[in-house]
């Protein structure tokens, strides 16, 4: 937690999963640093269980922990953790691993953001297509009654011509 502090990062540390879950829900974090054994919930539960809900499960997990075996590792990646830091560990690849992780939540954030304003411009030229093809679909209907109807009126008028000239004869 110091060592992120340090660089800027505001830290706020839970002593527990149970806790850290609790803070979650009061704050969305950008970043979990996440120990395996903790009293009561591990971090293996702990991540499983922010992983599980769909607004926590995009907040990037990095497990810092004395167990090093591969297996504890893959539990940790199964688990849903982006990262895995063995103790002991140099601050600077913490810190490096930490702002990776946070370059990379921007950059899925940002790519997101532009996702949802390119499913809306596509929605907005799909609605213009529309109306385009409605007003052409209109302008060819109206020119397919124009001429039927323009033809009645010109026999109806020839018909009223030849009928005075017929009542005046």
């Amino acid at each position: 937690g110091d060592i992120v502090q340090n660089d800027g990062f505001k830290v706020r540390p839970a002593l527990s999963g149970e806790l850290a879950l609790r803070a979650i829900d009061a704050y969305l974090p950008d970043l979990i640093l996440l120990d395996v054994r903790m009293p009561g919930m591990d971090g293996f539960e702990t991540c499983k269980k922010l992983k599980s809900d769909k607004h926590k499960k995009t907040i990037p997990v990095i497990f810092i922990s004395a167990l090093n075996e591969i297996e504890d590792k893959l539990t940790a990646f199964r688990a849903g953790a982006v990262d895995y830091i063995t103790k002991p560990f140099q601050s600077e690849e913490v810190l490096a691993r930490v702002h990776t992780q946070m370059e990379l939540a921007k950059a899925r954030k940002t790519l997101a953001a532009t996702n949802q304003q390119l499913v809306m411009l596509m929605e907005q030229l799909v609605q213009s297509e529309k109306l385009k093809s409605l007003g052409s679909l209109t302008a060819g209907v109206a020119h397919e009654l124009n001429t039927p109807v323009g033809n009645a009126m010109l026999t109806a008028d020839a018909i009223r011509t030849f009928a005075l000239e017929f009542i005046e004869a």
